[in-house]
């Protein structure tokens, strides 16, 4: 499913495997930019996988309220532990809360042989 030229290997870091994580399932990752580590998530969000910073657009604070828990109880949005925003996971717009049309940072995935491959602009795994 990837692409590119013959022979060159895919840039980015591999953060899962398809098949890994199902409907409402999350993962945490750190990605390294410069000397600094920001933690990421990967979503799956009704068989599609998204990927973004972990961190709240209204305050700049982590997204999950127990350690790798995003989706709402009925894993339908991705949500903030803190105020209460909830986020369309295909978009990461923020569709009710204190940050009503702010966005997650997303980050982006490629799928190379059933891995997934997710780069960040400026980041080590470039």
């Amino acid at each position: 499913m990837g692409h590119g030229k013959v022979g060159k290997a895919p840039k980015g870091k591999v953060i899962g495997r398809v098949g890994e994580l199902t409907h409402g399932q999350t993962k945490k990752f750190t990605l390294r930019r410069g000397k600094r580590d920001f933690e990421a998530m990967l979503v799956n969000y009704q068989g599609r996988h998204f990927a973004y910073v972990n961190r709240c657009p209204h305050v700049g604070i982590n997204l999950d309220w127990v350690d790798n828990q995003f989706f709402t109880v009925d894993g339908r949005y991705l949500m903030c532990a803190n105020h209460g925003a909830v986020f369309e996971p295909p978009t990461g717009e923020c569709v009710w809360g204190p940050c009503v049309g702010a966005s997650l940072q997303s980050l982006p995935l490629e799928v190379v042989d059933e891995k997934v491959l997710v780069r960040y602009p400026g980041g080590d795994e470039e």
